[in-house]
């Protein structure tokens, strides 16, 4: 047994299980100099520091070693050297130290140099070694140098980045090496894998002759857990730490990166994908040494991104087999490509580096070499336009055919965004004008419709412009909805005109489809105009009372012409309401609908007092989302404002409140974006359930609807809602007429859709104007008569009953709980037995308590709390004989809820509930004050198993 394997044995080198607790021996060093304060630099390095301490206590006794720390580029092998510094110093050797760079290469002996200069100062060395002797030194007398200092003192001499040294050093300690067992000094080494020098015969003999090959391994997850929050303390959570792991694979050089980034910039840096440029300066050093067929390789990857496999980047880069097998291997062994030779980890800074060795022109042309490579093997047009929207010149017919087919394939897969970037990129080489440019920009718009309709609106209006044939701009226009078409420019409205009056006034509805979607928009335009809204209505009664439905275009003819006459209210409710169902009965639920004049049916069968088919319709729509993807932002908005809507409808406001925020959060294209849809729900919203921060948030966001004259009149309701509040009634009452009887006179008289009589006779009433506010509540009531919709009847009478005295409110209260008994409003309902109940009390008569009860019953039906306290301050101690409470958790929250519980992270739970992270975060926190526990830890205590 040698010396050194003696040592081994006493030190104990069985090394831990990554993830435990340091050695003793790594724990002092990391309390040593270089490395005080930073003990991440010697994490999960147990086995080699223990190899280490055997070797300079082997030297001590008089037996030398040779060391070969051997690793990819940031892996710590610099740092393993370093702590064997205070290590040598306490066990009393003399310490040599020298670095190699690959711009030093050609001072011959410039490494020995180095170690001969850096003896411990103020220890005395032999005569062959002091001052001026080194610059006579040969490769042949350098060994006898070192023997004859490690006569006077046991030796360590650490050279990092052996792979760069000259190579007169490097023939001085290969011969050292092969003596180092009969001396007393220890030769520690650093090579780099990868790296050609790492190839050379000397480097190669230096590790085939080691004593021991040392090759550290990446940190584990709990190495690198225990880096982060040594670094970041406890607010770095457990996605941090994983975000960390993915990013740098364990390796400490990229881990450290990362984090000097995030103590910079927060968290999301991780996520942004950092370029530190410390590493990237690294990156480039290491990546200059290599050969070109290496540059060309990992140029190639870093280009082509992680979609590239194997072959590709092989064909692409323009090597030969062999000349991929060996670049492979090499960029392998640098820690930079993983398993499937794709860019591991810190990518994007090797990508950084990349671009700062390449220039641009090289990067096109790899982006189009591969886009020729793979159309030409038969690829799919998918996989081919990922390349082609890279590159920036001009491209052949063949290119462009590719892109338009790539992008109608990314749309079957619900992803717009990406369809949109390779038609974007197609119009780059397309003519400034013709047929072909209109198709592409109409294709354009197709996709943007799903997440900018600014922008899908902008380009259907150029396309039209460029065609000549009626057809071609009416399939053009037909590509988005009417609502969406109403916020364009004026001069595409008169094109709208111009193609129906080309195709013939009062089409049959058996013509083709194009010809009556173009009816259905110009007539969505007439709405706001009162010939146009009477001529609206005209039209649906000489269609007759079962018009045929069995086309998609007949069907949103007939939504438009619904809504017209609801607005209107001059068909009755339940005429309206019939024909609006037999339109769901025969129009399947998808999401695409939003693009069409459906969604116009929801108002249509709100304000009929009939939305219970509808909610169904919609929850199959919903169902659709999760297998076309995320893509379609404005489907996703418009369908919780529906859903959202038709739960307003049936008195469930908290329900309605959570699903319609979700809408507002999902990009909040609400107002930004003409989406009047979203904005009126919103507006609703905050009138029922007086939300101050939300009636704020809508008048805030308003003024971009302004030309739509229901959002105007809804609008101009909240803020008088919001002034009786604040004491300044007269000038908004005075604002209310005004807009009442623009309505009037635009013949917009349906007090379900906007009740502006019941608010201003509220208001008169205040300012003491009793006969004003009767002659409106009145009027109001024959209005909703003559709708016949329960719920507009109903919360017209509660509206006069409230305004009324002298008995006269008792009989008014139960001819509006009669009326709202048929009504899907329940809340409303409520609302009525609360205000009866009130009122019996107050005029001494009996009964009170039992409309109290019913008004609770019907507030937990509804889940409304604020309905339910308000019942319970009315019953006293009869209520909390029996106490109640509203569902705690709204579906959307106990969703959130059930996938936390399972151990789901923030982004997990965002992408399955298909919310924002910002939603799921604002959902927790009202689940854990709702539920009263900490965190998610107590979730599982708290929710029963069950699905989420």
């Amino acid at each position: 047994m040698t010396t050194f394997e003696g040592a081994m044995q006493m030190t104990g080198t069985r090394r831990a299980a990554p993830g435990l607790n340091r050695s003793a021996s790594a724990t002092a060093a990391a309390s040593s100099p270089g490395t005080a304060g930073e003990p991440w630099r010697l994490w999960e390095r147990e086995h080699e520091l223990d190899t280490l301490d055997a070797a300079l206590e082997a030297t001590r006794a008089g037996t030398g070693s040779l060391l070969v720390i051997s690793g990819p580029l940031g892996i710590g092998k610099s740092e393993l050297l370093s702590a064997c510094v205070p290590r040598a110093q306490r066990t009393g050797l003399r310490v040599l130290r020298a670095s190699c760079a690959p711009q030093e290469r050609d001072f011959e002996l410039g490494v020995v140099r180095q170690l001969l200069a850096a003896s411990d100062p103020g220890v005395g060395v032999s005569r062959a070694v002091e001052p001026g002797a080194a610059a006579d030194l040969t490769p042949a007398a350098v060994p006898s140098h070192i023997a004859a200092m490690s006569a006077e003192r046991p030796l360590l001499i650490l050279v990092d980045d052996l792979h760069a040294a000259d190579s007169a050093s490097l023939t001085c300690l290969t011969e050292l090496g092969r003596r180092v067992a009969s001396l007393p000094v220890t030769l520690a080494v650093t090579v780099l894998d990868g790296d050609p020098g790492a190839e050379l015969p000397q480097v190669r003999l230096l590790a085939e002759t080691a004593t021991r090959v040392l090759r550290p391994e990446p940190l584990s997850t709990a190495g690198v857990r225990a880096v982060v929050r040594g670094e970041l303390g406890d607010r770095a959570g457990e996605d941090l730490v994983a975000a960390c792991r993915d990013g740098s694979a364990g390796n400490p050089l990229f881990l450290m990166s990362m984090l000097s980034e995030v103590k910079a910039t927060g968290p999301q840096a991780v996520e942004a994908a950092p370029r530190p440029a410390g590493l990237r300066e690294r990156l480039v050093s290491c990546l200059r040494q290599q050969p070109p067929a290496v540059h060309r390789l990992i140029r190639t990857a870093a280009v082509l991104g992680e979609s590239a496999d194997t072959e590709l980047v092989g064909r692409v880069a323009g090597l030969s087999e062999h000349q991929h097998v060996n670049a492979v291997r090499v960029v392998r062994q640098l820690g930079l490509l993983n398993s499937e030779s794709c860019l591991g980890p810190a990518r994007q800074a090797v990508r950084a580096a990349v671009e700062e060795l390449a220039v641009g022109e090289e990067q096109e042309e790899v982006h189009l070499r591969a886009a020729r490579w793979l159309h030409r093997q038969g690829h799919q047009p998918r996989e081919v336009a990922r390349y082609l929207v890279e590159v920036a010149g001009p491209v052949d017919d063949w290119a462009l055919r590719v892109l338009r087919d790539a992008a109608e394939a990314e749309l079957g897969c619900g992803a717009p965004e990406t369809a949109a970037s390779y038609l974007r990129r197609a119009l780059l080489d397309g003519a400034p004008g013709g047929e072909q440019r209109a198709e592409l920009l109409v294709e354009l718009a197709t996709a943007e419709r799903a997440f900018d309709p600014s922008a899908s609106v902008r380009h259907v209006s150029q396309s039209v412009s460029m065609l000549d044939s009626t057809h071609q701009r009416a399939a053009a226009l037909s590509r988005l909805s009417p609502m969406m078409l109403a916020t364009s420019p004026a001069p595409i409205t008169e094109v709208i005109r111009e193609i129906v009056q080309d195709f013939g006034e009062e089409q049959d509805l058996s013509s083709e489809d194009r010809v009556l979607r173009m009816e259905a928009r110009q007539r969505y335009l007439m709405i706001e105009d009162p010939l146009g809204l009477a001529d609206n209505v005209r039209r649906l009664r000489s269609l007759g009372p079962n018009p045929p439905l069995d086309s998609a275009a007949q069907r949103e003819l007939l939504a438009v012409l619904l809504y017209a006459a609801t607005v209107s209210s001059e068909i009755g409710a339940a005429q309206v309401a019939r024909l609006a169902h037999r339109v769901l009965e025969r129009e399947p639920a998808h999401t695409a609908h939003v693009h069409t004049g459906l969604p116009l049916l929801a108002n249509v069968l709100v304000g009929a007092d009939a939305p219970g088919r509808l909610s169904t319709w919609l929850d199959r729509a919903r169902e659709q989302q999760r297998p076309h993807g995320d893509g379609d932002l404005v489907a996703r908005t418009l369908l919780s404002t529906e859903k959202g809507l038709v739960l307003l409808a049936t008195g469930r406001l908290d329900q309605a409140l959570s699903v319609t925020r979700e809408a507002i959060e999902l990009g909040g294209l609400g107002w930004e974006h003409g989406n009047a849809a979203t904005l009126l729900t919103v507006a609703f919203l905050a009138l029922e359930t007086a939300d101050h921060d939300l009636a704020g948030r809508v008048l805030e966001g308003g003024a971009a609807s302004k030309n739509n004259m229901c959002v105007t009149a809804t609008l101009r309701l909240l803020k008088g809602s919001v002034a009786t509040e604040r004491s300044e009634v007269a000038p908004e009452l005075h604002r209310i007429l005004d807009l009442g009887q623009q309505l009037d006179h635009w013949g917009m008289r349906n007090p379900a859709l906007c009740p502006w009589r019941g608010l201003a006779a509220t208001m008169h009433h205040r300012l003491g104007n009793v006969d004003e506010a009767n002659a409106l509540v009145e009027q109001e009531y024959e209005l909703a008569r003559q709708w016949g919709a329960p719920i507009a009847i109903g919360r017209a009478l509660r509206t006069h009953a409230a305004l009324s005295d002298g008995g006269k409110e008792l009989r008014l209260l139960r001819e509006a709980i009669s009326v709202l008994g048929q009504s899907a409003n329940r809340m409303e309902l409520a609302r009525a037995h609360l205000l009866y109940g009130r009122r019996l009390r107050a005029t001494g008569r009996s009964g009170a308590e039992k409309h109290f009860e019913e008004a609770r019953s019907l507030a937990i039906e509804c889940g409304v709390q604020r309905m339910i306290d308000r019942t319970n301050a009315e019953l006293g101690e009869q209520a909390a004989a029996v106490p109640a409470r509203a569902p705690l958790l709204t579906p959307s929250e106990h969703q959130v809820a059930m996938l936390a519980r399972t151990g789901r992270t923030n982004d997990e739970i965002a992408r399955e509930a298909r919310i924002t992270a910002r939603t799921v975060e604002k959902h927790l926190t009202k689940i854990y004050r709702k539920l009263g526990v900490a965190g998610r830890a107590q979730l599982a205590e708290v929710l029963p198993a069950g699905p989420a």
